[in-house]
């Protein structure tokens, strides 16, 4: 801004910095695998089992997405190579990445996820086998419907990637799978070899 003073005496040039407005927007919570496990990780530290745990170490485990296409597994702990077989306890700086199936993290399966991330966690925790103290452990999740949700998505990926349908030539029983029986697998109810008959596309 210019400022016109009487004849004879210096202009002077007074510069104005833009000022600066305060956002009204409220920040916008953590999405996706980032949201996901600010989820878990604050209701893990409500959990009595695991006060000793050292779950402030699993805020920087890697997390990653499984293959789409993938119907066997839900999700993975993957540690450093040579860790899981080491002498000495497991924990969080061990583990290479925690994997979900991308499917899992649309919002129809968020109860699923939160419970889905939280076995992993426990892997990375430390415990590694699926032994009477992991099931222990598994089971103080508040949501304790949230297991019997793996069943349903197991079928819901099969259905989205299924690329064959083993089908009984007798009694025509079938069932959705991603690869061919290739004549491995019988009907349990005619005892004959299941044949395979290719997905409809549209």
């Amino acid at each position: 801004m210019t400022v016109e003073l009487p004849p004879g005496q210096q202009r002077l040039q007074i510069e104005f910095a833009p000022m600066e407005m305060e956002s009204t927007e409220e920040p916008q919570p953590p999405s996706g695998l980032d949201g996901l496990r600010s989820r878990v990780l604050g209701i893990m530290a409500t959990i009595p089992e695991l006060a000793d745990h050292d779950i402030r170490g699993l805020e920087d485990v890697p997390l990653g997405r499984l293959r789409r296409d993938a119907t066997r597994l839900h999700g993975v702990c993957r540690y450093h190579k040579g860790r899981r077989t080491a002498a000495g306890g497991l924990g969080p700086g061990d583990v290479r990445e925690v994997a979900l199936h991308p499917q899992v993290l649309e919002e129809e399966w968020k109860e699923y996820a939160s419970f889905l991330l939280f076995h992993e966690f426990l892997h990375a925790l430390g415990h590694v086998h699926h032994d009477r103290n992991f099931r222990k452990l598994e089971a103080s999740w508040p949501n304790t419907e949230a297991h019997k949700l793996q069943e349903t998505f197991a079928r819901h990926i099969r259905a989205v990637n299924w690329r064959w349908s083993w089908t009984c030539p007798e009694c025509g029983w079938c069932c959705s799978r991603s690869v061919r029986a290739a004549g491995r697998y019988r009907c349990r109810s005619c005892r004959v070899p299941l044949v395979d008959v290719p997905a409809v596309t549209a």
